[in-house]
């Protein structure tokens, strides 16, 4: 290199740009994800198709394009809510395969009540459209039906054995149904009364014990790490 010559570094590449398919599946993802927590915190009626494209960092035109009108945004969500519920039950159960009926039972309560804790505005838009009725309920009716068909039998084989009390087939689903969501549902209300985070690990690990405990009498034992209790909560 001749003596005094400078040399200049070479430019940087650009960054790559995302090929437009991943984009697209990118910008569809931050939609739903946008509308299912809008619709679950204000309800079909009062969501609005151009505060979800603000909250997904898209334009209101990319969501028309994607999905329509906003009855198909819903159903669209809706679908992906009872989707993700299949494949994370389907992963969570691998575990359970070949242990006994009450193991299979503890693995799916554990499963669901994390699947619920993680995504609470699936209940939140069930029990909203579940007061409201209408057409959108029953149209996502056809989803509750086929778990519940796919279960049955699960459960009476459960109750014929005596692992659990045998009880209408109704009660039993939506007992469980609740014990496993609400507190998920309600965290604000735990919040205000316990100061507990209901959405905490400590806490969702609590809850599946008191559900396994409740369910199949199982003995926690994990009650040294569950979330303490105000004062007032202390045996007298």
């Amino acid at each position: 290199m001749p003596a005094g010559k400078k040399t200049h570094p070479k430019p940087a590449a650009p960054p790559a740009r995302m090929p437009q398919q991943a984009r697209s599946e990118e910008s569809r993802a931050n939609i739903l994800d946008a509308a299912r927590k809008a619709f679950a915190q204000r309800g079909f009626e009062a969501a609005n198709i151009r505060d979800i494209a603000t909250d997904a960092g898209v334009t209101h035109t990319l969501i028309r394009y994607h999905f329509g009108s906003k009855e198909e945004l819903w159903k669209e969500v809706v679908t992906h809510m009872f989707e993700r519920l299949s494949e994370e039950m389907r992963e969570g159960l691998k575990g359970a395969k070949g242990a006994s009926p009450q193991d299979s039972l503890r693995e799916f309560l554990r499963t669901y009540i994390r699947y619920c804790a993680r995504n609470p505005e699936h209940v939140r838009i069930m029990i909203m459209e579940s007061v409201h009725g209408g057409d959108r309920i029953e149209w996502m009716i056809s989803y509750i039906r086929k778990s519940h068909q796919n279960q049955t039998p699960f459960l009476r084989r459960l109750m014929k054995d005596g692992d659990i009390p045998e009880v209408w087939l109704v009660s039993l689903f939506y007992s469980i149904s609740a014990i496993c969501q609400m507190p998920f549902v309600l965290a604000q209300s735990i919040k205000g009364v316990y100061g507990v985070d209901i959405l905490s690990d400590e806490a969702i690990e609590a809850h599946t014990d008191t559900v396994l405990a409740l369910l199949l009498r199982d003995k926690p034992k994990n009650a040294k790490r569950w979330p303490a209790l105000p004062a007032w909560t202390a045996a007298r």
